[in-house]
């Protein structure tokens, strides 16, 4: 497949024409590069989409109509098409960090290193490998922060746009820290609990009761209203217990009905355990309900949460109602989002020569070289900072117990498949480092004294250029 943009083929075909002969006399396309990997736009995340990468590196070879489509190209794409028509041997080392390691914005948590012509064109592959599942992830791991040991459902499979989007979408929010989805299908393939409650529809569907002589009557000879025997029917029809949706109506009728259909029968009163509220103010609705339900002896009944729910709402809700048992999340984990991981994949070597992107916006510069993270564990065996280093430094460790090495060989020429965590693994992973980061917001990442003087011996000779304004007429730039 023609997974990349068209420059990666034209710079690939580029690479390899004689007019891209580097000092060395070598072409281009076989300088060995290095390109790294970091997100920019999370403060956090777990880095995950291990697999997806795996799964494009085994994806296969070009069949011949696009192998003659690339010929056929305004820019005769031939040399790039007959590399690959070869078999791929996979020719380069890539590393990464640990599937499910909490990585900061700036972070190298991923690198490839091999011939110029072949790994610039695996931008994309890694781009779409890590992006979005480390933004499910990093957006779950918030939520996760926020709602502290409450309980977090995925309700999001009706927003996600396809079924395969929805099933990725529950496996990063789990190890992001969910406890479960709604999302059965998902459930199935990831062995994860299936959880669900009931639709506004379903109680609308009885709304047939509301003038039918069938109608059943309580035993003062009031009519019942038509969604007090929906719940009635619903917890007749789950002995072992279940959840009432109350707000079809308006809050204040659902829940009266839900609390009459309980305490219609032993065997219903113990089927309810939580209910759920999906409209309005939620802080003022829950504490309402969970006063109602404590003076009708319903102390044991939960309360759950849904309606546009993300990290802030959730944070704010629990400051009001700490007692609120649990959350679904749907639009906000991946269908509405303000801010994506934002991968960016960029060369940092090229032969001998380390190279960096410069910019004018704050944040967009990139580093150079080969760079590892090292992790600092204070005495108490918490972490303590990360040093973003030169590859092949060695920093002090001071007063420090340890400094592990995050970035380590995935996979490489002559390598086995890495067998990659099941998702309880890397679930598990991330909560174990949640409890060893002191202040994860504010947790320090630092770059070392000779990754800093390396970054700006390369800008200032990036920047030097004896015949800048030779030749070119000038315009005074805007102030």
């Amino acid at each position: 497949m023609l997974h990349a943009d068209r420059y990666h083929f034209t710079q690939a075909n580029f690479s390899l024409r004689k007019h891209a002969k580097m000092p060395s006399g070598d072409l281009l396309a076989d300088e060995i590069s290095t390109f790294y990997l970091t997100q920019r736009k999370l403060k956090f995340a777990p880095c995950v989409g291990h697999e997806r990468l795996l799964r494009t590196i085994f994806s296969g070879g070009l069949d011949v109509p696009h192998l003659r489509f690339l010929r056929e190209d305004k820019a005769n794409l031939d040399l790039v098409a007959n590399k690959l028509a070869m078999p791929d041997h996979h020719n380069y080392e890539i590393r990464t960090v640990r599937p499910g390691t909490i990585v900061f914005a700036g972070e190298p948590f991923a690198d490839i290193t091999g011939t110029f012509w072949d790994t610039q064109m695996k931008e994309v592959a890694f781009e779409h490998a890590f992006d979005e599942p480390m933004t499910v992830a990093g957006r779950a791991l918030r939520m996760r922060l926020a709602a502290g040991d409450r309980n977090l459902s995925v309700f999001s499979l009706r927003r996600d746009g396809s079924p395969e989007r929805s099933l990725e979408v529950s496996k990063w929010a789990y190890i992001g820290g969910f406890d479960d989805t709604s999302f059965v299908e998902a459930a199935y393939q990831l062995d994860i609990n299936p959880v669900g409650t009931m639709a506004h529809y379903l109680v609308q569907a009885f709304t047939g009761f509301m003038n039918s002589i069938h109608s059943e009557k309580h035993p003062q000879g009031a009519r019942k209203h038509f969604q007090e025997t929906a719940f009635e029917r619903w917890l007749d029809a789950h002995p072992k217990g279940t959840t009432l949706l109350l707000d079809t109506i308006n809050l204040k009728l659902g829940l009266i009905h839900a609390i009459r259909a309980a305490k219609s029968s032993t065997e219903r009163r113990q089927a309810l355990k939580f209910v759920r509220i999906d409209s309005g103010d939620l802080s003022k609705n829950a504490r309402w309900a969970r006063q109602t339900l404590d003076a009708n002896d319903m102390k044991d009944v939960g309360i759950f949460l849904t309606s546009d729910l993300d990290e802030s709402s959730i944070r704010e809700i629990l400051k009001n109602c700490p007692f609120v048992n649990g959350f679904g999340v749907g639009t906000k984990l991946a269908a509405e989002v303000d801010s994506v991981a934002g991968v960016i994949f960029k060369l940092c070597r090229i032969g001998d020569q380390v190279t960096r992107k410069l910019s004018e916006t704050p944040g967009k510069g990139t580093l150079a070289g080969k760079t590892q993270i090292w992790r600092y564990i204070d005495h108490h065996g918490r972490y303590a900072k990360d040093l973003i280093t030169i590859d092949d430094e060695r920093p002090p460790l001071g007063t420090y117990l340890a400094a592990r090495p995050l970035i380590q060989r995935f996979f490489g020429e002559k390598s086995s498949i890495p067998q990659i965590p099941g998702i309880a693994e890397q679930r598990q992973f991330v909560k174990e480092q949640l409890h060893a980061f002191p202040d994860i917001e504010n947790y320090p990442v630092e770059i070392s004294e000779s990754l800093k003087h390396l970054n700006l011996t390369i800008e200032n000779k990036m920047l030097r250029d004896e015949a800048a304004e030779a030749g070119v007429i000038m315009v005074p730039y805007p102030e």
